[in-house]
């Protein structure tokens, strides 16, 4: 056992990030015919630059299908015509190019043809799920969990206390959805990465040398640098956390040579995203936006700047505390970041020396937060689309779960019981952010638009009760079953739980609350993700419907089965059709179930459906 100023045993950290795993690498959520087109363009523009060397994608479009989210650019070498390229920031195509060639490379030798325009629409798709899992594994999956490794111990300078640490980390990495986007091959966790990356490695400088600017590392200079510049050329709309993080490394690496290394380091994206403005859109500082194909996206981005305009409040209210797909709605741990505003900005956890840097750190992720959240609130497309919680806002949940863990280590101080209660809200609130959001996101990470408003129990647990669960890993090793899933989210329910009972010095008087806390906090957090009153719920009925009949894979669902089972014996075991009816019920096939039930009107049959 530990005390509370001493770090997690060693076992304790590597059961934490073995069970973390699991959901990071274990799933993969795909349905290719509804996969959102914020991933299929970028994953067109990689495919375009290794196969044609070119930016254009219209050959992938040719191959592969239409596509959103792509920019129509009136050609320069043939007047008249025009040419599609993605209209997205380009950080996350480029990085897939080099796995995209190898992939080319290694896969004809496992059976694996690339397809040509003539080809089955089957082995297109079959081509199209491979390259995006590729692409996600190395490029998304595997960078933004180890940032989750990194973070941990970056916050070993705010906290020694490992409940609350972990906690921290579970919350923003699991109970956001930074674990949606990082199963796609999208900018949205990458963003939140680079930017706390670029934020973190000042504030560790700050801190270490607080007053001597010429001895903070040129090194960490450049990679700060790069990384802030890497936030924006993932994703255009960041620009306010880049700016508000950008100078903030400017104060910090401010002597001559840290501020060349600085410089040097946020060059290089920049240059990357002007060359591939002027290669893609002839205008080196010409976003996309400006040519999106979309008659009606063109026209909302012709207001304000790009579109975006003053914050709008409705829309801000939404994307924080919507229960449907609010930031803090739907990741009730990140609502202990607003204790930041008294307890890290007045009491300040640390030395007299460091807490007037901690507190300047705190005003600038602050500053940052509140920049970016306002200005995607001004934005028309404000709620993103296709998404789970607010995709546009991916850059917020690190610095919101520093904040809350600076507060909490901040009250934690005043006391061993306090200490221990702390722990319980701390780890509570983090299980119901896993469970509101966490669990949504290893299931299936883009859903519509309001039709959907409680994602946890309209959408996912029908699904999953009923083995409409994703892709997993074991499927490279022939095991075709759904029960791999349900591994996995036992161990994504199971890493808040064993974070909360990791067993420190506290007596059981203390202990004891703990766990009542826990247990209230996780309810307490939990209830908007469950409550249904008043809400219409036949428009989220018909998307599971539609659902059942697109899922990937198809046919190892618990009704699919079942089906198969019933048909096999026909009339010889009519309680197979009034099981199978009531399996339909749950995911919404009425109708089916109406027809299947009435085959067994009559016959006594033994037990309801189960879990």
């Amino acid at each position: 056992m530990i005390g509370p100023r001493k770090g997690p045993p060693r076992s304790a950290l590597l059961t934490f990030f073995l069970l973390a795993a699991l959901p990071f690498f274990g799933a993969f959520p795909y349905i290719g015919a509804v996969n959102n087109p914020n991933e299929n363009v970028r994953l067109y523009m990689t495919m375009a630059i290794v196969e044609t060397g070119s930016l254009r994608i219209d050959p992938m479009v040719e191959r592969y299908g239409w596509v959103n989210d792509m920019a129509r650019v009136p050609s320069r070498e043939a007047p008249g015509t025009f040419y599609y390229t993605s209209v997205k920031a380009p950080a996350v195509s480029l990085v897939g190019v080099p796995v995209y060639w190898g992939f080319e490379k290694i896969a004809p030798r496992v059976g694996l043809a690339k397809p040509t325009v003539r080809s089955p629409p089957e082995e297109k798709a079959r081509w199209l799920r491979f390259v995006t899992w590729a692409l996600r594994l190395t490029t998304i999956q595997l960078p933004s969990f180890l940032f989750l490794i990194w973070f941990e111990r970056h916050l070993r300078r705010v906290s020694p206390d490992a409940v609350l640490r972990l906690a921290t980390v579970t919350a923003v990495g699991l109970g956001t959805n930074y674990l949606a986007y990082a199963l796609m091959f999208v900018s949205h966790t990458l963003v939140g990465v680079t930017a706390f990356l670029a934020f973190g490695l000042a504030d560790a400088e700050l801190v270490r040398l607080p007053g001597n600017a010429r001895a903070r590392s040129p090194g960490a200079a450049f990679l700060a640098g790069m990384a802030i510049g890497w936030a924006t050329a993932l994703e255009y709309q960041s620009l306010p956390l880049s700016v508000a993080i950008g100078l903030f490394g400017l104060v910090v690496f401010r002597s001559p040579r840290r501020l060349l290394a600085y410089a040097a380091g946020g060059l290089v994206p920049i240059a990357m995203v002007m060359l591939f403005q002027w290669r893609a859109y002839y205008n080196p500082f010409t976003p996309g936006h400006k040519f999106v194909e979309s008659a009606v996206f063109a026209a909302g981005h012709d207001k304000g700047i790009f579109g975006v305009q003053a914050p709008d409040m409705n829309a801000l209210k939404g994307l924080l505390w919507s229960p449907e797909y609010g930031l803090f709605g739907l990741s009730p741990f990140l609502t202990l970041a607003f204790l930041a505003f008294p307890f890290a900005l007045v009491k300040v956890v640390g030395t007299p020396s460091v807490r007037p840097r901690r507190r300047a750190a705190t005003v600038v992720w602050i500053v940052a937060v509140s920049g970016l959240t306002l200005s995607i609130s001004g934005y028309y497309m404000w709620r993103g689309g296709w998404t789970i919680g607010p995709r546009l806002l991916g850059g917020l949940p690190p610095f919101l779960g520093y904040g809350a863990l600076c507060a909490l280590e901040w009250l934690a101080q005043r006391g061993r019981f306090l200490r221990g209660i702390t722990r319980g809200v701390a780890s509570g609130l983090a299980l119901a952010s896993v469970l509101s959001v966490g669990l949504v996101g290893v299931t299936y990470n883009t859903l519509p638009p309001e039709e959907i408003q409680r994602p946890l129990k309209q959408f996912v647990v029908p699904l999953v009760r009923m083995g409409f669960v994703p892709h997993h890993v074991l499927e490279w090793f022939g095991v075709k079953g759904y029960w791999p899933f349900w591994v996995i989210v036992c161990a994504t329910v199971a890493i808040p739980l064993y974070v909360g009972v990791l067993v420190l010095r506290e007596p059981w008087k203390i202990y004891g609350p703990r766990l009542v806390v826990l247990a209230a906090a996780a309810l307490g957090g939990l209830r908007p993700a469950l409550d249904e009153t008043g809400l219409p719920t036949a428009l989220a009925d018909n998307q599971v419907r539609a659902f059942t009949s697109v899922w990937e894979p198809p046919g190892r669902d618990r009704v699919t089965l079942m089906r198969e089972e019933a048909e096999r014996y026909g009339s010889r075991r009519p309680c197979a059709w009034r099981r199978l009816g009531q399996m339909e019920r749950v995911v919404h096939l009425d109708l089916e179930a109406d027809a299947h039930e009435a085959r067994a009107v009559g016959v006594a049959c033994r037990g309801d459906l189960r879990f």
